[in-house]
């Protein structure tokens, strides 16, 4: 079901579930520009510090297209942090280092908040009746917490894989380039407008959303099952 069907058929639902992921998708997209801007900042590019975008303030990341696709379709971007390579001190392996940055951010921001989820899961193995009401009860402070936790971790795995599909101006372009195709560090006006063109028509057609859901379903069950083990390991299972 879409977002606007959703919506349209349960009004209250759809804006609480919006509400509750909106911060952890605030921070994941704001982490992501500011892990490029640091990063290119380290390699010796000041570009995106001089723009102000080293910040995790979410007013200086955000794009509006891109906003009203995670309004829309959940999928969301926000404005890419301005690069000039000509100042990198290694060309190509700077620009690999700049380009992998959002997409490490995420993922680490993923496996922390991943940690903390599971860690809370566990606890609860053992304090069943005392941490439902707590975490698991519906519409309690815990429960909404945990909901906020769920989608923060959702979101920047999410964030992760779309960045990673090799198509400009993705980064997954930048690493494909660097790492095989060795071109230019940027794609021609015109491949970049195809790639653009080939995202707005795989989300649009829900193509994008059930690839995602199917990475993202692989990525939660390793994580459960590594976590399943730890937890057998140290006697909670």
């Amino acid at each position: 079901m879409s977002i606007i069907s959703s919506l349209l058929s349960n009004p209250r639902a759809t804006l609480m579930v919006f509400l509750l992921a909106l911060p952890g998708r605030l921070i994941a997209i704001s982490a992501h520009e500011c892990a490029h801007a640091w990063v290119a900042e380290r390699c010796g590019d000041p570009t995106g510090r001089m723009m102000g975008r080293i910040t995790l303030n979410p007013m200086k990341h955000l794009d509006p297209i891109g906003i009203l696709c995670m309004l829309l379709l959940g999928i969301g971007w926000a404005k890419p942090v301005p690069v000039n390579p000509r100042n990198f001190r290694n060309y190509r392996r700077d620009d690999l280092l700049v380009s992998i940055a959002g997409v490490t951010m995420n993922l680490l921001l993923f496996l922390l908040g991943s940690l903390v989820y599971y860690v809370i899961l566990g606890i609860s193995f053992n304090h069943e009746a005392m941490y439902y009401s707590l975490f698991y009860a519906s519409g309690s402070i815990g429960g909404y917490l945990m909901d906020m936790l769920y989608y923060f971790i959702a979101t920047n795995l999410s964030l992760a894989i779309f960045n990673l599909i090799p198509v400009p101006p993705l980064d997954g372009y930048h690493v494909l380039n660097d790492l095989v195709l060795h071109r230019n560090l940027f794609a021609t006006m015109q491949a970049q407008r195809i790639g653009q063109m080939a995202l707005y028509v795989a989300m649009f057609s829900g193509a994008l959303s059930h690839f995602l859901s199917w990475a993202m379903s692989g990525a939660f069950s390793a994580v459960g099952a590594l976590a399943t083990a730890i937890y057998r390991l140290i006697g909670l299972l």
